[in-house]
């Protein structure tokens, strides 16, 4: 390990001797090499060097800068990312510890630190190269599978990467979780939450656990929560995770699926039992089973799970309910605040930030009227950001501000109430208010208002504007006209080929049907014969048939496009296209909700030709 330490730093200058090589000849080369490595050079090659220098000023400035190059690449390190794929844990259960950087560290990482509290299962390296719009990028990754020893909230120490090191994490480790008693095959089935109780439109989150005690697993599926008489958003916060974990001296796979839920309404919340299928590969050893076919599939169900949904406290005298654990807002200003002009405009971005909603649930940052500013807000850009924590929104809206004259002018500050749940309390997040200052713009003096210690802008009198402009002025003036007319050209011309380009590949290369009565008829025969496949097919034709000034490529884009409640049916033909009961779908279902969306949506000559299709079960 001493050795590989010893050598990373000569292979880093390797590389920049190669660039000076590169410029300068092998022999300014080779007397780098042997001044840092402190190897006398060659006294004849060392007298042709001599002579070089001397002949050339820039070889020597570069020779003076050689030492600042050298200890610019030793100051140079790289920050390393630590991530989790959950946390908290359970005792005896693995997860997985990300270290990623994308700078080149001094040594091999030494991860024996973590050994005081976790026990390292596997490790693994990963090198990802990119080159991107002629960047270079390079991604280093260690991936370790580590398992808790004892419970308790643990600080994961920071480790030494040679010249920088990761920094400290919170990992915290829950008792072993109480399983219900597996079936005969070590089959378990886990509901639970994060929660008992939560305040309405608030977030809880749900985990289904699957736990497999057999290592002769061939495949698995299962199902969706089953809500009671209650209206409920549920967001998926990622794919299923998989790890191990041990219970009364047994190793189990754990499939592990976590939902972020949002009662709408108070009382009782009641999710009813999971059922999830497990297939186990067949262990006969006979000659005439050559593909398995005795394979089995089990079925296990969950216990169900109440939770208790509080209605808005009394005590909350706001407008909007904001039930979270954390809500923040900040502004940003692009642009010198203490060089402001009038006529000249500045951005402003104002972030509104809530752990535990989603965007939909934010209001609306508003911005009151100031005299003598004008405001032009763009639209408010809206973002759901997921981590096995659960969901923050993140609401975002720049502001372009515009002062009229030169002046003092007072930005009213920004308040959003909302109620912590955590503390029972109702708190503000706030944006102070902030006096700005506006210089004349030019051209302009500045006049006093009586009576006002605020300034306003007076243009200047026509007597004191030049009649004619000065030879050089006009030069220019010209010139910039000449320059501005062929840059706004090219880039009409440019547009222009690359629209043509665009429609030329999406027209020859991803022919998609066109033609509306005929996807229709395509679409009512794939979903009259109960086929999913060709119904996937159908779909995005009728899809672009319909919004022929789009483009759908696959099923989600047409979910996302059109929303529920063809979202919901698109949602049943992909579980049924990837899952063993793809000849369970039917397809009625499906036909009517496109053929409600192709009425209220196409014009009316080609209503006709919907209306005149036969139902699917006459």
């Amino acid at each position: 390990m001493l050795a590989l330490q010893e050598q990373k730093p000569a292979i880093a200058m390797d590389g920049i001797y190669a660039g000076f090589a590169s410029l300068h000849g092998r022999n300014l080369l080779e007397q780098c090499r042997s001044n840092c490595r402190g190897v006398k050079p060659n006294r004849k090659k060392n007298t042709v060097l001599r002579g070089t220098l001397k002949t050339d000023r820039r070889d020597s400035l570069l020779w003076v800068l050689l030492p600042v190059l050298v200890l610019f690449c030793g100051l140079v390190q790289a920050e390393v990312t630590i991530s989790i794929d959950r946390n908290p844990v359970h005792i005896n259960e693995s997860f997985q510890l990300i270290f990623e950087t994308d700078e080149v560290v001094g040594a091999e990482p030494d991860f024996s630190p973590l050994e005081q509290n976790f026990q390292i299962l596997n490790r693994s390296q990963s090198n990802n190269i990119s080159i991107i719009n002629g960047k270079y990028q390079r991604i280093l990754k260690w991936t370790l599978q580590v398992m808790p020893t004892q419970e308790g909230d643990f600080i994961l120490p920071a480790i030494d990467f040679g010249n920088q090191n990761s920094k400290s994490f919170l990992v915290t480790v829950k008792p072993a979780s109480q399983a219900s008693v597996p079936d005969n095959e070590g089959l378990i089935l886990q509901l639970s939450s994060d929660e008992s109780s939560l305040y309405v439109q608030s977030q809880v989150i749900v985990t289904l656990r699957l736990l497999i005690g057999s290592s002769n697993v061939t495949g698995y599926q299962m199902g969706d929560l089953a809500i009671g008489d209650m209206d409920v958003v549920i967001e998926s916060l990622g794919d299923v995770k998989q790890y191990q974990t041990r219970l009364d001296k047994k190793s189990y796979l754990v499939l592990e699926q976590q939902f972020a839920l949002f009662p709408q309404q108070s009382g009782t919340l009641k999710i009813g039992p999971v059922r999830a299928e497990v297939q186990f590969g067949s262990r006969s050893r006979s000659i005439f089973d050559v593909f398995k076919s005795a394979s089995q599939i089990k079925r296990v169900r969950s216990k169900p799970l109440a939770l208790q949904v509080l209605a808005t406290p009394g005590t909350f005298n706001a407008a909007h309910w904001l039930p979270s654990t954390d809500v923040q807002l900040d502004d940003e200003w692009q642009g010198d605040l203490t060089r402001l002009t009038a006529g000249e405009p500045v951005t402003r971005i104002i972030t509104l930030t809530a752990e535990g909603l989603t965007a939909a649930q934010l209001p609306d940052l508003v911005q009151a009227d100031v005299a003598g500013i004008k405001q032009y807000p763009d639209k408010p850009v809206f973002e759901n950001q997921r981590s096995p924590m659960g969901i923050d929104a993140v609401l975002q809206r720049r502001i372009a501000i515009i002062p009229t004259a030169a002046g003092r002018y007072s930005l009213p500050e920004i308040t959003i109430p909302w109620w912590n749940i955590r503390t029972g309390q109702q708190e503000v997040a706030r944006i102070p208010s902030r006096t700005i200052e506006v210089q004349p713009g030019a051209g302009s003096s500045l006049v006093s208002t009586p009576g006002s210690g605020d300034l306003t802008i007076v243009a200047e009198s026509p007597g004191n504007v030049p009649l004619l402009q000065s030879e050089p002025d006009r030069f220019w003036l010209w010139m910039s006209s000449v320059l501005g007319a062929g840059w706004l050209a090219s880039f009409i011309a440019w547009w222009l080929s690359r629209r043509g380009s665009i429609l030329r590949s999406t027209t020859l290369d991803n022919p998609v049907e066109n033609n509306l009565p005929r996807a229709n008829k395509r679409l009512r025969q794939a979903c009259a014969d109960n086929s999913a496949s060709d119904a996937r097919d159908a779909v995005l034709s009728w899809a672009n048939a319909l919004e022929n000034n789009r483009r759908f490529v696959n099923l989600n884009q047409v979910a996302r496009y059109f929303g529920n409640p063809l979202k919901q049916q698109l949602d049943l033909l992909n579980r049924s296209i990837y899952s063993e009961s793809a000849g369970d779908w039917r397809g009625e279902s499906l036909w009517r909700t496109c053929k409600e969306i192709a009425d209220d949506h196409i014009p009316d000559d080609q209503i006709s030709v919907l209306n005149g299709l036969h139902p699917l079960n006459p």
